[in-house]
């Protein structure tokens, strides 16, 4: 019995299953929603193991230019104030930043990672194109979207082993920004190693699985196919590493 994807015997799953645009889609649809997941556990970690409050601008004070200026003397004679006799600054927990930080992901995740997938597929259609590769961009994508569904697996890895090894962070007012990032960075270099081999191994498997991709949606050679895939997969995580 042929497997249901080929994250495990890719050269047995291409060999009764036909990469059709259709299923490219739902990998794709999966992939894009298991990234959000995965940035979403990201910052549940760094909510449970950084602790603290931090001084922000008050969202109800207005700017000192106007509470300074003579626009604001005059309405202050009317004992109108608008708000600038609040603190300029307030004290607020680490966790509501850090949660409005990790969302600004969440759009450019949306919009860039199918974007992203659609880059890598081209990449692969023009590679396979090169060697001779016969077949459609449908088929192309869906082997394409198949060789990131190992991060599904790599990433939960990542954040787990980032939540084990992860010393908890107490931040105090009016502690200086740098101080901050040193010593958050000092929290994590046990894990920097980790993910950097975690992130690698994603990228061969991946690779493995576009090779039998290639070779089945593409009508390539198996070495061909493996030329354009390591090629493009070493390329991604040469990129990553920047």
């Amino acid at each position: 019995m042929a497997p249901r994807t080929p994250l495990l015997r890719p050269d047995r799953y291409f060999a009764d299953h036909e990469p059709t645009f259709d299923r490219g889609l739902v990998v794709a649809a999966l992939v894009v929603v298991g990234t959000l997941v995965m940035v979403a556990g990201l910052g549940a970690v760094f909510t449970a193991k950084i602790d603290g409050t931090v001084m922000v601008d008050n969202p109800d004070r207005p700017s000192e230019q106007f509470c300074d200026g003579r626009m604001n003397e005059t309405f202050s004679e009317t004992n109108t104030t608008f708000g600038c006799d609040e603190p300029a600054q307030i004290e607020r927990n680490i966790d509501v930043i850090i949660d409005k930080a990790m969302g600004q992901f969440y759009g450019p995740i949306l919009v860039g990672v199918p974007i992203f997938l659609f880059a890598v597929a081209g990449l692969l259609h023009l590679g396979t194109a090169l060697a001779g590769g016969q077949g459609s961009f449908g088929n192309t994508l869906t082997v394409a979207a198949w060789g990131f569904a190992p991060t599904l697996v790599t990433l939960p890895l990542a954040i787990a082993t980032l939540w084990v090894t992860m010393d908890p962070v107490t931040i105090t007012t009016g502690m200086e920004p740098a101080t901050f990032q040193s010593m958050l960075l000092g929290r994590i270099n046990e894990w920097v190693p980790i993910a950097l081999a975690l992130n690698a191994a994603g990228s061969l498997w991946g690779a493995v699985i576009w090779v039998f991709g290639l070779e089945r949606g593409r009508n390539v050679s198996r070495g061909g196919a493996a030329v354009v895939a390591g090629i493009v997969a070493l390329l991604l995580f040469v990129v990553g590493l920047a």
